[in-house]
């Protein structure tokens, strides 16, 4: 017995140290990238005559990082709250529509014109309107971060809800489930690829509509540093606040897509 209970703990180790090793492995080629990006970047700032105002060397960005780290990390922390609220909240209501009109036919059918056109509209065009009618402060930003959210989620979830494979349909209606039997325990589950992809995209659009609201008005926030930085040509600074608003994004996608692992190991998408 004890000897089945620690051979079963060495398997589980064993298998968790492959995943780890596997998902290490999965990073290298963004690395390499990355690198060869920097590498190139560095060559045409140091060696091609480029203005710092222009392109300014890698070097220079991180100094900028490592004398001003306050003020990166203040405005950084706002725009990540902006962007999370927003998120969550769009996400919230995004599921509860798509539930609304995937049981509402009529509905459904009025509504998805508009949802794609609210798709397409672009956050630069509907942010000024929004800081206009819930003001000045982090509500705006956290609307309009909501909105960039809502649109993608609403419209990959409920197509989503319709993706479960017509037998398994057929098999619920002749066991004589429930309505919500049948979305709770197939239409949703078969939703959820759909649901993770949107979520994936939604969660480094929210800190984009974050900063965009924050360049039309405010106060804090990585827009308004790299606004301010850009009236006094401070380029270096500039990037500095493009890294750290990047990083928050991917911060977000990491989260997102460690939830999706967790959610549907069993799917195709999870494990690429």
């Amino acid at each position: 017995m004890t000897t089945t209970t620690a051979s079963s703990k060495k398997s589980g180790t064993n298998q968790a140290t492959s995943k780890a090793k596997a998902s290490l492995l999965g990073l290298w080629p963004a690395l390499l990238v990355a690198v060869i990006v920097v590498a190139l970047w560095y060559v045409a700032s140091n060696y091609w005559g480029l203005p710092k105002y222009i392109l300014p060397s890698p070097h220079l960005i991180v100094q900028e990082a490592i004398d001003n780290p306050d003020s990166l990390l203040r405005n950084g922390w706002v725009t990540l709250v902006e962007a999370a609220v927003g998120f969550t909240l769009g996400v919230i209501a995004a599921v509860f529509v798509a539930l609304v009109l995937d049981s509402w036919r009529f509905l459904e059918k009025g509504m998805s014109p508009y949802l794609v056109v609210g798709l397409n509209i672009p956050i630069v065009a509907i942010a000024p309107a929004v800081i206009i009618w819930f003001g000045f402060g982090m509500a705006s930003k956290v609307v309009v971060a909501a909105i960039l959210t809502f649109f993608p989620v609403v419209i990959y979830t409920l197509k989503g809800l319709k993706a479960a494979d017509r037998r398994e349909v057929d098999l619920f209606s002749v066991l004589s489930a429930s309505r919500f039997q049948e979305l709770l325990k197939l239409r949703m589950p078969s939703s959820l690829p759909f649901f993770f992809a949107a979520l994936r995209v939604a969660s480094a659009a929210s800190v984009l509509a974050a900063v965009v609201a924050e360049f039309i008005q405010a106060n804090a926030g990585i827009g308004y540093l790299i606004l301010t930085a850009a009236y006094t040509n401070d380029t270096p600074r500039i990037w500095a606040a493009v890294a750290v608003s990047a990083a928050i994004a991917l911060v977000f996608y990491g989260i997102v897509t460690f939830v999706e692992r967790r959610a549907i190991p069993w799917h195709a998408s999870v494990g690429k």
